[in-house]
Protein backbone atom coordinates (compact mmCIF):
# COMPACT_ATOMS: atom_id res chain seq x y z
CA UNK A 1 0.00 0.00 0.00
CA UNK A 2 2.78 2.46 0.93
CA UNK A 3 4.58 1.67 -2.33
CA UNK A 4 1.42 2.45 -4.31
CA UNK A 5 0.93 5.78 -2.54
CA UNK A 6 4.60 6.71 -3.08
CA UNK A 7 4.34 5.76 -6.74
CA UNK A 8 1.17 7.84 -7.22
CA UNK A 9 2.69 10.79 -5.35
CA UNK A 10 5.90 10.57 -7.42
CA UNK A 11 3.88 10.44 -10.63
CA UNK A 12 1.90 13.55 -9.64
CA UNK A 13 5.08 15.48 -8.75
CA UNK A 14 6.72 14.42 -12.03
CA UNK A 15 3.61 15.39 -14.02
CA UNK A 16 3.50 18.80 -12.32
CA UNK A 17 7.20 19.37 -13.02
CA UNK A 18 6.79 18.48 -16.68
CA UNK A 19 3.69 20.66 -17.02
CA UNK A 20 5.46 23.59 -15.34
CA UNK A 21 8.54 23.18 -17.57
CA UNK A 22 6.34 22.93 -20.69
CA UNK A 23 4.47 26.06 -19.61
CA UNK A 24 7.74 27.99 -19.12
CA UNK A 25 8.95 27.07 -22.59
CA UNK A 26 5.67 28.25 -24.12
CA UNK A 27 6.14 31.69 -22.51
CA UNK A 28 9.45 32.28 -24.28
CA UNK A 29 9.04 31.61 -28.00
CA UNK A 30 12.22 31.43 -30.04
CA UNK A 31 12.10 33.77 -33.05
CA UNK A 32 12.48 32.54 -36.61
CA UNK A 33 15.94 33.06 -38.08
CA UNK A 34 16.92 33.86 -41.66
CA UNK A 35 20.31 32.17 -41.31
CA UNK A 36 22.62 30.39 -38.88
CA UNK A 37 24.45 33.62 -38.02
CA UNK A 38 21.25 35.20 -36.72
CA UNK A 39 20.51 32.11 -34.66
CA UNK A 40 24.02 32.07 -33.13
CA UNK A 41 23.80 35.78 -32.30
CA UNK A 42 20.43 35.17 -30.62
CA UNK A 43 21.82 32.40 -28.37
CA UNK A 44 24.94 34.39 -27.49
CA UNK A 45 22.84 37.45 -26.65
CA UNK A 46 20.48 35.31 -24.56
CA UNK A 47 23.46 33.80 -22.73
CA UNK A 48 24.85 37.24 -21.86
CA UNK A 49 21.39 38.42 -20.74
CA UNK A 50 20.95 35.46 -18.40
CA UNK A 51 24.53 35.04 -17.10
CA UNK A 52 26.20 38.45 -17.21
CA UNK A 53 27.96 39.64 -14.12
CA UNK A 54 30.80 42.11 -14.61
CA UNK A 55 34.00 40.93 -12.97
CA UNK A 56 37.67 41.84 -13.01
CA UNK A 57 40.05 39.08 -14.09
CA UNK A 58 43.80 39.33 -13.55
CA UNK A 59 46.04 39.28 -16.60
CA UNK A 60 48.60 36.50 -16.78
CA UNK A 61 51.62 38.00 -15.04
CA UNK A 62 54.32 35.58 -16.19
CA UNK A 63 56.29 35.39 -19.40
CA UNK A 64 54.23 34.69 -22.55
CA UNK A 65 55.98 33.09 -25.50
CA UNK A 66 54.29 33.00 -28.90
CA UNK A 67 55.52 30.90 -31.82
CA UNK A 68 53.49 30.00 -34.92
CA UNK A 69 50.12 28.77 -33.62
CA UNK A 70 51.20 28.11 -30.01
CA UNK A 71 51.16 30.46 -27.04
CA UNK A 72 53.05 29.32 -23.90
CA UNK A 73 52.37 30.49 -20.36
CA UNK A 74 54.91 28.84 -18.07
CA UNK A 75 53.77 25.21 -18.21
CA UNK A 76 50.45 26.08 -19.90
CA UNK A 77 49.87 26.00 -23.66
CA UNK A 78 47.12 27.31 -25.91
CA UNK A 79 47.18 26.27 -29.54
CA UNK A 80 45.24 28.93 -31.41
CA UNK A 81 45.42 28.15 -35.10
CA UNK A 82 44.65 31.84 -35.42
CA UNK A 83 47.17 34.30 -36.79
CA UNK A 84 44.79 37.25 -36.88
CA UNK A 85 44.99 40.29 -34.69
CA UNK A 86 42.45 38.65 -32.34
CA UNK A 87 45.23 36.28 -31.30
CA UNK A 88 46.41 39.24 -29.18
CA UNK A 89 43.74 38.21 -26.64
CA UNK A 90 45.97 35.21 -25.85
CA UNK A 91 49.43 36.71 -26.38
CA UNK A 92 48.62 39.74 -24.21
CA UNK A 93 47.75 37.46 -21.27
CA UNK A 94 44.08 38.47 -21.10
CA UNK A 95 43.04 34.83 -21.58
CA UNK A 96 45.30 31.98 -20.47
CA UNK A 97 45.01 28.25 -19.60
CA UNK A 98 44.34 28.68 -15.86
CA UNK A 99 40.98 30.33 -16.69
CA UNK A 100 39.93 27.01 -18.25
CA UNK A 101 41.28 24.97 -15.30
CA UNK A 102 43.74 23.07 -17.49
CA UNK A 103 47.29 23.39 -18.83
CA UNK A 104 46.80 22.54 -22.48
CA UNK A 105 43.96 23.43 -24.82
CA UNK A 106 43.09 24.55 -28.31
CA UNK A 107 41.21 27.79 -28.98
CA UNK A 108 39.74 28.38 -32.43
CA UNK A 109 37.02 30.35 -34.22
CA UNK A 110 37.38 33.45 -32.08
CA UNK A 111 34.75 35.90 -33.23
CA UNK A 112 33.77 39.36 -32.14
CA UNK A 113 30.01 39.53 -31.64
CA UNK A 114 29.56 43.07 -32.99
CA UNK A 115 25.77 43.26 -32.54
CA UNK A 116 26.29 42.80 -28.79
CA UNK A 117 28.74 45.69 -28.46
CA UNK A 118 26.54 48.49 -27.16
CA UNK A 119 29.50 50.75 -26.40
CA UNK A 120 32.87 51.47 -28.05
CA UNK A 121 34.47 50.71 -24.67
CA UNK A 122 33.12 47.12 -24.52
CA UNK A 123 33.59 44.26 -26.98
CA UNK A 124 32.09 40.78 -26.63
CA UNK A 125 33.52 37.62 -28.14
CA UNK A 126 32.87 33.93 -28.66
CA UNK A 127 35.63 31.31 -28.91
CA UNK A 128 35.52 27.55 -29.46
CA UNK A 129 37.77 25.73 -27.01
CA UNK A 130 39.01 22.16 -27.31
CA UNK A 131 39.70 20.78 -23.84
CA UNK A 132 41.68 17.54 -23.42
CA UNK A 133 38.78 15.84 -21.60
CA UNK A 134 36.13 16.66 -24.22
CA UNK A 135 35.52 15.19 -27.67
CA UNK A 136 33.71 18.29 -28.97
CA UNK A 137 34.57 21.97 -28.63
CA UNK A 138 33.01 24.08 -25.90
CA UNK A 139 31.90 27.65 -26.55
CA UNK A 140 33.28 30.24 -24.14
CA UNK A 141 32.02 33.79 -24.09
CA UNK A 142 34.01 36.75 -22.86
CA UNK A 143 33.97 40.51 -22.71
CA UNK A 144 36.83 42.98 -22.93
CA UNK A 145 36.56 46.51 -21.59
CA UNK A 146 38.83 49.38 -22.57
CA UNK A 147 37.92 52.64 -20.83
CA UNK A 148 40.16 54.62 -23.23
CA UNK A 149 38.55 53.22 -26.40
CA UNK A 150 37.39 55.49 -29.23
CA UNK A 151 35.50 54.95 -32.47
CA UNK A 152 38.73 55.27 -34.49
CA UNK A 153 40.63 52.61 -32.53
CA UNK A 154 41.73 49.41 -34.27
CA UNK A 155 40.94 46.06 -32.66
CA UNK A 156 44.66 45.63 -31.89
CA UNK A 157 44.78 48.98 -30.07
CA UNK A 158 41.58 48.08 -28.22
CA UNK A 159 42.94 44.73 -27.01
CA UNK A 160 46.27 46.22 -25.89
CA UNK A 161 44.47 48.57 -23.49
CA UNK A 162 41.69 46.16 -22.48
CA UNK A 163 40.93 44.11 -19.40
CA UNK A 164 38.84 40.95 -19.15
CA UNK A 165 35.48 41.77 -17.50
CA UNK A 166 33.42 38.64 -18.28
CA UNK A 167 34.45 35.04 -18.94
CA UNK A 168 32.15 32.05 -18.84
CA UNK A 169 31.71 28.61 -20.34
CA UNK A 170 28.71 28.45 -22.65
CA UNK A 171 27.71 25.22 -24.36
CA UNK A 172 29.14 22.23 -26.20
CA UNK A 173 29.18 22.20 -30.00
CA UNK A 174 27.66 18.98 -31.32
Amino acid sequence: MKKSICLIYSSIVLLMACTTHKHQIAKQPVPKFNNQGEQEDYWVNKFFDENYKKEEFQKYSGYVQSKHDTVRYGNGIITTGDTSVLRLVFTSGLIYPKLFNCNKLGAFNIEEKSPLNHSVKIKRFEVWVYLPTMANPTVYLFELTNEEATNNMTIAEFIKGARLTFFKQGWIIV
